[in-house]
């Protein structure tokens, strides 16, 4: 299916002014009608940009090395330049730069050798070099004009060529190569007429890992609600939104004359006549100009750089936010014209205006259901006082997977070793339905098939469960369908498509979670009748919040983190969950505290930097004080047991098991 780029030029007869800011670039050209008309230089008041946010420009391809860009251009860091190997092992040889899947190789860069002379004019081959100067054109550089965002990484994926046509199949392999190589936000400046599953698809498995996707309206007149293109229109099927349409206004904010209307496609609109950027600079090849002074371009093309600039300006305030929450924020603060028909108003416009001054003070303001990044949570000392709590008189009980024996610290003394948990492979302790502690081990027995053994308070063995699943997993356990039976939770660790398993206390499958993509190992965790989900992709850790019915009640991501272990626990007397993520083995050892709003409200590192071994961690009453500790066990033997309070701050160490070859060690709990 052919989609087709259209691009206008026009030219503007004098500069816009610029304005006088409290906080402004040294750039000659930064000042411009569309920036200051959705409140950009108010917005960099507030932030600039982050290196950390990634925004991935599928397009036909950007100037990969223009005096503007190239400090901001994202490099696949995990890739060796020109050793014709696939080094990161994801399936593209030598992608340091991006890649470009319409020629299959890795130089997206446009080509500019021997252009004719009506290429020149029509100068398509400007057109990704023009959205990446939109988004993130170096600021404060002193030298052409800023981005939106003055810092960021832009990743440069090529699906069509200099004469502005393509087809479906590029595009859709480019949007699953930015997600699974660390794309924030996905910007398409392009349409297409006709209807492609694996389009849909691949948006909605953006959405599923938290990757905002930007989308042009298209410059051809059309009504989107007659007749559909896409990508724009690429979430009609979805119950709620999944990609951001977006339509052009000119200076009077009036809609610009070729843009694409909608409701049911457009979301929000932006400005998108005479827009100017960065160019294409290729002076050996009569390309003199590095940015659009004398001439300024036209289309809903340049409208969604806008959008997508804004998205990536939230992620560097708050990089946790969803996708959701950045929709919110993005639609409550759009300047909204009252109208007396409003219907009419949003076949237009969507919801207004793009304000992204507004949409930063929101989020930083909490109206946006999130918090400041900045403001952690208050970590208080904790009583055990609930009776029913796992926590309450317990001792802390060490398991060693390579010995077989349990060591109980009581009074940092060693006691009741026997052989009864060799080959453990995890460990869980739950409350069952009469309010009695009950611990679980997993293991591997015979025909590699799993095993479940549960145990009383007193590590008494209740019962073994032959469950038919072979490989490595993680385990929880809890009431899941409220039958005041427990069942069983595995999530495979390894690449699946399945998120998890769960069982009867018979050792019958009951259900799955599954989805269409893939994930790189998953981790559950059930608290509180609901269900925490932490999966891995290439570049972070996704995060889902799921009730019994397997409803989503929350998600967010963590961008550049890869985690091994997922809590839910009320850290902070709250009454409202927050999540405990653990660094994967091969990452350095950290743990991370996220709010219940999925913000990240603080960190600690539990072991020296060079230990990247991965550890298991528990919560529990270590010495007795009736607080909470945080107990932290390696896999690495040279490195000591770890006792931590909940802000991380040390409380002592020692080495398991009298030191020695003791392997894995899971921590559980018993009563007194």
């Amino acid at each position: 299916m052919k989609f087709k780029i259209y691009i206008w030029l026009i030219i503007v007869v004098f500069l816009t002014p610029i304005f006088v800011l409290a906080k402004t670039p040294n750039d000659p050209f930064f000042g411009q009608w569309s920036f200051e008309d959705i409140g950009v230089y108010k917005a960099w008041d507030y932030a600039t940009g982050s290196k950390d946010v990634v925004v991935a420009i599928i397009d036909n391809g950007f100037d990969t090395f223009h005096p503007d860009l190239v400090d901001n251009l994202w490099i696949n860091t995990a890739e060796i330049a020109d050793n014709k190997i696939d080094d990161d092992k994801n399936g593209f040889v030598d992608d340091v730069y991006g890649w470009n899947f319409l020629d299959n190789n890795n130089d997206p860069r446009p080509v500019v050798d021997n252009l004719t002379d009506s290429q020149k004019k029509e100068g398509v081959f400007n057109h990704a070099t023009i959205v990446a100067g939109i988004i993130g054109a170096k600021g404060n550089n002193n030298f052409d004009g800023a981005g939106i965002n003055w810092d960021i990484r832009l990743m440069n994926l090529k699906v069509i060529g200099n004469d502005g046509m393509g087809n479906f199949a590029p595009l859709v392999n480019a949007i699953y190569y930015a997600v699974n190589n660390g794309a924030d936000v996905i910007n398409i400046s392009m349409v297409s007429e006709g209807y492609e599953q694996k389009l849909i698809d691949a948006v909605d498995y953006a959405y599923q890992h938290n990757v905002v996707v930007v989308a042009a309206a298209g410059n051809s007149m059309a009504d989107l609600n007659i007749k559909a293109m896409y990508p724009v229109c690429a979430d009609q099927t979805f119950s709620k939104e999944k990609i951001l349409g977006v339509s052009a206004i000119d200076k009077n904010h009036h809609l610009a004359i070729f843009s694409n209307i909608g409701s049911k496609c457009i979301d929000i609109t932006a400005p998108g006549v005479n827009i100017r950027s960065a160019l294409r600079f290729s002076p050996t090849n009569g390309l003199l100009y590095s940015y659009s002074l004398a001439n300024s371009w036209s289309g809903t093309s340049f409208s969604a750089p806008f959008i997508s600039g804004a998205v990536a300006l939230l992620k560097s305030v708050n990089p946790n936010l969803s996708v959701d929450q950045i929709f919110e924020a993005l639609f409550t603060t759009a300047h909204h014209t009252p109208n007396d028909d409003e219907a009419g108003y949003a076949n237009l416009f969507g919801v207004g205006l793009l304000q992204i001054d507004k949409a930063i003070e929101s989020i930083l303001s909490n109206k946006t259901t999130v918090q400041p990044t900045n403001l952690p949570i208050v970590i208080k000392p904790i009583t055990i006082y609930n009776t029913s709590s796992i926590l309450k008189n317990t001792n802390v009980v060490l398991i060693s997977a390579k010995l077989g024996q349990k060591e109980i610290l009581e009074n940092n003394k060693a006691v009741d070793l026997f052989g009864e948990f060799l080959g453990v492979e995890d460990a869980y302790s739950f409350v069952d339905k009469n309010g009695q502690l009950e611990n679980a081990t997993l293991s591997t027995g015979t025909n590699g098939k799993k095993v479940v053994s549960f145990y009383n308070d007193k590590l008494e063995l209740l019962k073994k469960i032959i469950i038919d699943l072979t490989g490595n997993y993680d385990l929880a356990i809890g009431d899941f369908d409220n039958n005041a039976e427990i069942e069983i939770f595995l999530a495979p660790r390894t690449e699946n498509n399945t998120y998890f398993f769960i069982y009867n206390i018979n050792g019958e499958l009951i259900k799955n979670y599954k989805k269409l993509f893939k994930h790189f190992g998953a981790m559950i965790d059930f608290h509180n009748g609901q269900i925490a989900l932490a999966y891995n992709d290439l570049y972070k850790t996704n995060i889902e919040i799921l009730d019994n019915n397997f409803n989503l009640l929350n998600s967010f991501s963590t961008a550049n983190i890869l985690s091994g272990q997922i809590m839910a626990y009320d850290l902070d007397a709250d009454n409202k969950d927050e999540f405990i993520l653990s660094a994967k083995a091969g990452t350095s050892a950290w743990l991370r505290v996220f709010s219940n709003f999925g913000i990240e409200a603080y960190s600690f590192r539990v072991y020296p930097i060079q230990y990247k071994n991965g550890f298991h961690f528990a919560i529990g009453d270590y010495n007795g004080d009736e607080n909470f500790d945080f107990i932290f066990t390696p896999t690495e033997n040279s490195s000591p047991l770890k006792i931590t309070s909940l802000d991380g701050t040390f409380v002592t160490e020692k080495f398991p098991f009298g030191g020695g070859d003791y392997g894995q060690v899971f921590s559980l709990f018993r009563k007194n």
